[in-house]
Formats: C-alpha cells, sequence, structure tokens
C-alpha cells in the first residue's frame, strides 16, 4: 500500500531556546537524519518534510529520499503544518505521521505501526501508557483530521473523537518514548 512518511518540523523550538529541532546533532548528524532514514527503512514510499521557522537551514538539510514542503503559516500552529504535509501526500493510500524531535524512532519500530494498520482504524504506537509516533493514517481520514485541525493540537481531537476506531499498538520494546521539547530533554540525543 503505497505510503507517504509526513514529518512536522516547522516549529521554532522555543522551549528549547529557539533551536531547529531537526537540526540537533543525533549520532553524528542531523535528528532529521534519523527520523527520515526510520521512515524509508521501514516501509514509506517517500518522506514530506514540512518546514517552517528555520525552513531554509531544514530544507537544504533533508537526505535523500525526502522532499521539504514549506509552510508560511508555522507560526499559527502544528495544524497548518499537518494540512500542508497531508496536502503533500495525497497521491499515497496512508500517511505515517510524526513529528521530528523523536530520536527514539527506527526503522523496526515504523514497519511494525505500518504492518499492524488496518483500513479503516487509525493505528496508534504507545509506550506504556504514553502515545508515540508514528500514527498511521489511511488517506482519507488524514485529510479529515488535518481539515478539523486548529491552533497547535495535530490530530489529537480527531483521535479523540474516533477512539473506537484507533488501534494501539504497543512498541515499548522497539523505541525509547519521548520527545526532546526542553533542554532537559536534550539527553534524549545520546
Amino acid at each position: 500500500m503505497p505510503t507517504a512518511g509526513i514529518v512536522l518540523a516547522a516549529g521554532d523550538g522555543s522551549r528549547l531556546g529557539g533551536r531547529a529541532k531537526a537540526l540537533l546533532p543525533h549520532r553524528g548528524r542531523p535528528l532529521l537524519h534519523t527520523v527520515v532514514d526510520a521512515l524509508l527503512g521501514g516501509g514509506c514510499d517517500e518522506v514530506v518534510v514540512v518546514v517552517g521557522a528555520f525552513g531554509d537551514e531544514v530544507a537544504a538539510a533533508c537526505p535523500a529520499g525526502a522532499t521539504a514542503v514549506h509552510n508560511p503559516d508555522w507560526s499559527d500552529g502544528m495544524s497548518t503544518s499537518l494540512r500542508r504535509g497531508v496536502d503533500a501526500a495525497r497521491t499515497h493510500d496512508r500517511v505515517a505521521l510524526t513529528v521530528v524531535d523523536f530520536p527514539g524512532i527506527t526503522a523496526d519500530l515504523v514497519r511494525h505501526v505500518l504492518d499492524e494498520h488496518r483500513p479503516g482504524t487509525v493505528t496508534l504506537p504507545v509506550f506504556g501508557d504514553r502515545p508515540g509516533h508514528p500514527v498511521v493514517f489511511d488517506l482519507a481520514d488524514a485529510l479529515t483530521a488535518a481539515g478539523e485541525a486548529i491552533g497547535d493540537e495535530g490530530a489529537r481531537s480527531f483521535l479523540a473523537r474516533n477512539r473506537d476506531r484507533v488501534r494501539r499498538v504497543d512498541c515499548r520494546d522497539l523505541a525509547e518514548a519521548g520527545d526532546v521539547d526542553t533542554p532537559e530533554d536534550l539527553g534524549r540525543l545520546r
């Protein structure tokens, strides 16, 4: 099933002191590379990276297999990036949505979540009791979630309204959970 990976990487990193999270060093290269490689290695046919605050720098750092899509409205919240990313992925049957600041993502995790996805559902990896990424949507659901999203919430409201269709997949043995949001989280990059 043709699958696009979507990486939300448009924020200004304000809680991290105004740094581009996509460019944080991770295993000797930008964190963005880890995320893109995991999506491609896990079964995505292409990866769309939504850029904004540090658009030129992040777009220049996109590795092979990734296409940067600029979101000029990034400061209006994650919902605008979700819309840009899903719109760029319209030629695929499903999307695997993730944030750029998830250093624990691996190809094995992505592959597992894609394998567990069933049409008509939304597949949500969970790490213990914490939801995580990548979240897999059929294209129609991704378009609906993006169209309904407001401000900085992303797909959260869509998932809450469609709770009965969300397949929670236990992934605690496949990745270290946790995003890099604040300086205290930088240890997750090691």
